[in-house]
């Protein structure tokens, strides 16, 4: 997804745009080798809905005509989280429900019909070739069979990126990472979903997710709807405690999450696919912001910078984010401006370092989280849990926790001064009239 959002943006400052795909492309929404996540869970953020509008006009209509789905999360999900199940409103922060596959089939649909864009499958990059004389410059990429002459290179090879050893080749040294890893795995099967008719009277949601609650329950639970009738049901295992690859031990886990809801849900439906599984989740940043190598005509998107823990949803919404970046960079600086790499990687890392703050901040949650641990990240915690627990009893908050989730506003809107008086005001109330403890009920209010 981040190469297409940028070979978007870079259509409308380059005479042509080659996007080079090592994989053979379907003949319509079906999973490829090259995308393997692309049989879980995916959600779209609201800023990435918005982005992806912004940058291929018509997206949205695609996809709700392709059977996408519209949620409000506020009134169309049964959540689970903390202490009780969220409150059904109104939020009015919508987006988009969808496999991987449709969207991504989309999104390419929209890139290929533009008259500066070819999309060549089947080619492989293996390095980049650079003149060195004064700065380094790169001039081409190379091919199993020969190079490709390019005035700019954009890496968006994902997880999976070579550009470390294409850059040490270069005699470059590649930058510096960060890796925060909470051990945590997720296993998922799809379903088709039964006929209206045959669900209970009392389920009026479209999506459910059911948090973990350690240290009893180390799992969560998603179930998304799709298009086609179809239901993703995911379970995500934390600090180790990987959910089962098997059918079997599959349906026996949903059983054991912290609400029978999903279980519920899953007996009542076809499953249509064996058990999918991933554990690579772990968070790397690659702080090419903070590269003290130079090397012109070279820049990185998506996961081949910043990858993310997937199960919190935040990497088809950064793609497109750093893509609406990357539009506004080249607006200041040019396309062949020797300023562009650095510029363009100082701005993608502060807005990727939102995403990165929520995303890691949630991991060190869990106990055997490795990596470099922020000083404050005990007390942020702390701070959050106060904050979702006033949030239960006060409609603003539960708006603003949502806009920042969505990535509509910045983690720092959650400390401002107001914000920050509502949570200690709601805290000391809990603290004087404290409330006797209830079990959470299995499931969510009609």
């Amino acid at each position: 997804m981040a190469g297409l959002c940028a070979a978007r943006v870079l259509a409308d400052y380059f005479d042509r745009v080659t996007v080079l795909d090592r994989d053979s492309y379907p003949a319509g929404p079906l999973d490829r080798a090259g995308v393997p996540q692309s049989r879980h869970v995916h959600a779209l953020l609201a800023r990435g809905r918005r982005d992806l509008e912004r940058l291929f006009p018509g997206f949205e209509q695609r996809m709700l005509a392709a059977g996408a789905h519209e949620i409000d999360f506020g009134c169309d999900f049964a959540t689970l989280r903390g202490a009780s199940w969220a409150v059904r409103e109104e939020s009015g922060i919508r987006t988009l429900f969808a496999s991987r596959t449709l969207l991504e089939t989309i999104v390419r649909d929209l890139l290929r019909a533009l008259p500066r864009v070819e999309l060549i499958e089947r080619t492989a990059v293996t390095g980049l070739i650079a003149e060195r004389e004064g700065r380094a410059r790169v001039r081409a990429v190379r091919l199993a069979d020969g190079e490709l002459p390019a005035e700019l290179v954009v890496d968006a090879t994902g997880r999976g990126s070579k550009a470390p050893d294409w850059l040490r080749t270069l005699g470059l040294e590649p930058p510096a990472e960060t890796l925060v890893d909470s051990h945590s795995g997720y296993a998922t099967r799809w379903y088709r979903a039964p006929e209206p008719a045959r669900w209970p009277t009392e389920w009026w949601w479209k999506g459910i997710w059911v948090d973990p609650q350690e240290p009893e329950h180390m799992t969560a639970g998603v179930l998304f709807p799709v298009e086609g009738g179809r239901w993703i049901v995911t379970i995500a295992g934390i600090a180790g405690h990987y959910p089962p690859s098997d059918e079997a031990g599959f349906g026996a886990a949903l059983g054991r999450l912290r609400s029978p809801i999903i279980a519920h849900a899953a007996q009542l439906a076809e499953p249509i696919s064996p058990v999918y599984s991933n554990r690579a989740m772990a968070n790397r940043f690659r702080h090419f912001e903070r590269w003290p190598e130079r090397l012109d005509g070279f820049l990185a998107v998506g996961d081949a910078v910043c990858a993310f823990n997937p199960v919190y949803g935040q990497g088809m919404t950064t793609a497109a984010g750093a893509a609406t970046l990357l539009a506004e960079t080249l607006d200041r600086v040019g396309p062949t401006s020797p300023a562009l790499p650095r510029t363009f990687f100082r701005a993608q890392a502060r807005f990727l370092g939102d995403a990165w703050s929520l995303a890691t901040g949630a991991d060190f949650r869990f106990p055997g989280t490795t990596g470099a641990r922020p000083a404050l990240i005990g007390v942020f915690n702390r701070y959050l849990d106060a904050l979702f627990n006033a949030a239960a009893d006060d409609a603003a908050l539960r708006r603003l926790v949502g806009e920042v989730i969505h990535m509509l506003r910045r983690p720092t809107a959650l400390f401002a001064p107001s914000v920050l008086g509502r949570v200690a005001r709601a805290t000391l109330g809990r603290v004087l009239q404290p409330a006797a403890a209830a079990p959470v009920p299995a499931l969510p209010a009609a």
